[in-house]
């Protein structure tokens, strides 16, 4: 019997402990599909991918990760970033003296940080309280990077239900992380 991929991000996220190999094994090829729509050299994907997973090493065994897969893809991002800053470092005409020139960090600031740590927590609690059906279309989407037609032969819906789905989730997770009064549209 083969189980969803919500139902094993469950699985996993039911657990008491984080198992780092279960997590790679589950999202590997969602991360590589990910990774390359971000990247300007797609064949990067595969060291991202690898530096991503021994940063994620550290929380093996971790108790306090509610959602092992929004770290693993919040670590990837960071590891892009830092990818990108290392390779404009490397171009030596990108060079020039700095005396004269003001730096600003490109990091948010510590009320920024805490506030989108707040909100992606929200939107995670969001993605949790939709419905069975909404969600796993949701996740097969946004997660698993699939189309709306290879989302509705998954699932045995019609793609015009994969959209409604889509957007009753969206909506959903705009209200929770947005406001009451978010716009929808």
């Amino acid at each position: 019997m083969t189980t969803s991929m919500a139902q094993r991000a469950e699985l996993i996220s039911d657990s008491t402990c984080i198992r780092i190999a279960d997590v790679i094994r589950e999202h590997h090829d969602a991360l590589i599909r990910f990774l390359r729509r971000r990247l300007r050299v797609s064949e990067d994907a595969y060291d991202i991918a690898q530096e991503t997973y021994i940063r994620m090493m550290k929380y093996e065994g971790s108790r306090e990760i509610k959602s092992p897969s929004a770290m693993l893809y919040k670590i990837a991002v960071n590891v892009v970033n830092d990818h990108g800053r290392a390779s404009l470092s490397r171009l030596s005409s990108s060079h020039s003296a700095i005396d004269d020139v003001e730096i600003e960090s490109e990091l948010p600031s510590a009320e920024r940080d805490v506030a989108g740590r707040q909100d992606l927590e929200l939107l995670l609690d969001a993605i949790e309280e939709l419905p069975p059906k909404c969600k796993q279309v949701f996740l097969l989407s946004r997660v698993n990077g699939m189309t709306y037609p290879e989302i509705a032969r998954h699932c045995g819906i019609s793609v015009k239900m994969v959209e409604k789905q889509i957007s009753r989730a969206l909506a959903h997770c705009m209200r929770r992380v947005g406001g009451e009064d978010a716009d929808t549209s």
